[in-house]
């Protein structure tokens, strides 16, 4: 492994993406706290599911405790809210407020949004088509729910909710999502369209998206064990960063597997990401595939193990603890990262590896390099 020296933030190029904070909504806890200790603990998170979800393909979730929305953010506004929308607001509020719900983080008018998703809240959406279908009448429909059903409407929340006037998208991408969210605030900060983001993704759970996840199963995949939450970060510039910062992007690669070999092209995406990065793979301090519960997820897996060193492999616990978190995994799992660098001063410096594979071919790949600053 390479004995690089200590790469402080500023002695990276001033145009480099670092992050500068992040919070988690996750099985382990609405904190960032709760998060890291979590994964550092190995902490399983699998709970017997709510008897009023009904029937499930699995008597297993790993949903998000005492997830209680209007306790949380506030009786105003939330008693039609989706699940996908409150996730990220508290992740947001997590992010940006104090302990006192006093803003913590300066944003400016060139303050951006990106939040990587699946489907946005399938529970909603599906709600309203059922009662298209089954009230009196096509358009006798909950009307308050509709802005719910949008797939930007869970980033828009979050930027009226927190006055932030820069460029506001949602991508869709699955397990890979919140690495397209991470590429696409870099692009557009590189552009100078935005001075700072919060980028990241989330998922919810619920009965539906249970069942539709089943129904997706290949011949003898087990049914899956799904998870929730929400992972955010704030990027900035390393010449411009007003707080320490926790790591840098050195690169980020996506791709689609379009010759049905996920393995060849995990490992292509992952050599395409070193090379940009500069760095070597044996020079991988922490890598963490998504670890989907799949043939890809498996491949994946396989993947890593012949590029990167064995002990990469094992520094931050498997992400199969959080259960199948779909479009909220490459969020949460550079956040494991985090969580555990934090608490190793050896990290400092050291280059982490973040994979990501899902069932339509979309595979995606980040390097960091940990700056072990912290605030």
């Amino acid at each position: 492994m390479s004995t690089a020296a200590v790469t402080p933030a500023a002695s990276l190029p001033p145009e480099t993406l670092v992050i500068t904070g992040w919070s988690a909504v996750s099985p382990h806890g609405v904190t960032r706290q709760a998060f890291a200790a979590g994964v550092r603990g190995g902490a399983k998170t699998a709970v017997k599911a709510d008897v009023a979800l009904g029937t499930l393909p699995s008597p297993n979730v790993c949903t998000v405790p005492d997830f209680d929305i209007p306790g949380l953010l506030g009786a105003k506004g939330t008693a039609k809210m989706d699940r996908l929308t409150a996730l990220t607001l508290v992740a947001s509020d997590g992010l940006l407020l104090d302990a006192e719900g006093n803003k913590a983080v300066r944003t400016d008018e060139a303050t951006g949004v990106v939040l990587g998703i699946s489907m946005g809240s399938l529970e909603n959406m599906t709600d309203l088509l059922r009662q298209s279908y089954t009230n009196a009448l096509p358009f006798h429909v909950d009307a308050g729910r509709i802005p719910f059903g949008s797939l930007n409407h869970a980033a828009g929340a979050c930027a009226i909710r927190h006055d932030l006037k820069g460029p506001n998208t949602t991508v869709a991408g699955g397990r890979v999502s919140g690495l397209l969210a991470l590429n696409y605030a870099r692009r557009l900060m590189s552009q100078g369209r935005a001075t700072k983001y919060l980028a990241g993704s989330v998922e919810e759970f619920s009965a539906i998206h249970a069942w539709f996840e089943y129904t997706a199963l290949a011949a003898g995949d087990p049914s899956p064990l799904l998870g929730e939450g929400c992972g955010l970060f704030l990027v900035e510039h390393a010449g411009a960063a007003e707080r320490p910062a926790l790591a840098a992007v050195l690169s980020i690669e996506t791709g689609v597997d379009i010759d049905d070999d996920p393995r060849a092209a995990v490992t292509g995406c992952v050599r395409r990401a070193l090379n940009r990065a500069g760095v070597t793979a044996d020079e991988v301090w922490a890598a963490v595939p998504c670890a989907a519960p799949t043939s890809a997820g498996r491949a994946e897996s396989e993947a890593l193990a012949a590029l990167v060193p064995a002990d990469a492999l094992s520094r931050v616990p498997s992400m199969e603890l959080l259960g199948d978190t779909s479009a909220a995994s490459a969020s949460f799992q550079i956040q494991a990262v985090l969580g555990v660098a934090e608490a190793d001063p050896t990290s400092s410096g050291r280059i982490a590896l973040v994979s990501a594979v899902d069932r339509d071919g979309a595979v995606g790949c980040a390097v960091l390099r940990l700056l072990g600053e912290h605030a």
